[in-house]
């Protein structure tokens, strides 16, 4: 009897046990079909969708040119006259032959053996020139500077070059040459070490009432502009000192200067002064990067 009672409990504790596995099983079929018809009506989380393209991102990217994609045209021989020659082929600065100066140019094409020989010293640079006349700029686009300023000192560069023949190392015309190097660096010394006659006032320029309070005041110059331009135009007068200009950061050739006021010194700098052409012959740069500039050199002496 009491064997049969076991059994039976046994059979109810598993039928009992079978229903709960039966609804547990239930409930959670039914409870994802509830969550996933949710989440599809709710759609995507745009939130989690950010969170996780931000973890995914690569670390960094390749930008790649277009092979297409032509390359910046080359400045013509005026623009590089216009921004890097005039600085010092418009007076004459260190013995530089004067762009107009037919004789001149003559001679250095003479010296040179040609075009070729004149475009490979203006390359590498001459006596106080730098290379390249200090312009970033190609070698071919310097040999159009050359034929330009040829052309506009009346000198035929295909001609010259026919006629003419380098120079042996000991010939009459080599000795000419360095001599007369010799003869411009000279004078270019001693205009820098010995003080010039104060040159001729240029005849009044009539400027309207208004023209100083256009002019920017010191303060707000841009320096760091100013410090640009300088090094693109201004050092290649103003680090040799040639022909008598004021040393960037020599306080006793400044000081007379600045004691003339800002105005005077940037009415110079513009209009030209002694043997600086208006703006240093750099007449493509900005009136206002001009004073920019001024203002730097000033900074430096004080």
């Amino acid at each position: 009897m009491s064997a049969h009672n076991d059994t039976a409990f046994l059979r109810m504790f598993i039928m009992i046990l079978g229903a709960l596995v039966a609804f547990t099983v239930i409930i959670l079929i039914l409870a994802n079909l509830i969550i996933g018809s949710v989440e599809e009506e709710r759609g995507e989380d745009p939130r989690m969708r950010a969170m996780v393209l931000e973890r995914i991102k690569p670390v960094g990217k390749v930008n790649v040119a277009a092979a297409d994609a032509a390359p910046a045209a080359p400045m013509s021989g005026a623009e590089v006259v216009a921004a890097a020659c005039n600085s010092c082929h418009v007076a004459g600065v260190l013995g530089a032959p004067k762009i107009g100066d037919e004789a001149a140019w003559s001679q250095r094409m003479a010296a040179a053996g040609g075009l070729d020989g004149l475009t490979a010293s203006a390359i590498k640079g001459k006596a106080g020139m730098p290379p390249k006349g200090g312009a970033m700029v190609s070698d071919g686009e310097i040999r159009a500077a050359i034929e330009e300023m040829l052309s506009k000192s009346g000198v035929d560069a295909a001609s010259a070059a026919a006629a003419s023949a380098p120079a042996p190392a000991g010939s009459a015309a080599a000795v000419k040459e360095m001599a007369g190097d010799a003869a411009d660096a000279a004078k270019s010394m001693a205009a820098a070490v010995t003080p010039a006659p104060a040159p001729a006032a240029p005849a009044p320029v009539p400027a309207p009432a208004a023209a100083p309070a256009e002019q920017p005041a010191a303060p707000a110059a841009d320096l760091a502009k100013g410090k640009a331009v300088y090094g693109a135009a201004c050092f290649v007068c103003h680090t040799t000192g040639a022909a008598g200009a004021p040393k960037l950061g020599d306080k006793a050739l400044w000081a007379p200067r600045i004691a003339q006021g800002m105005e005077t010194l940037q009415m110079n700098a513009l209009r030209g002064k002694g043997a600086m052409p208006p703006k240093g012959g750099r007449m493509d740069i900005p009136d206002a990067d001009v004073l920019a500039a001024v203002a730097y050199m000033v900074s430096e002496a004080e």
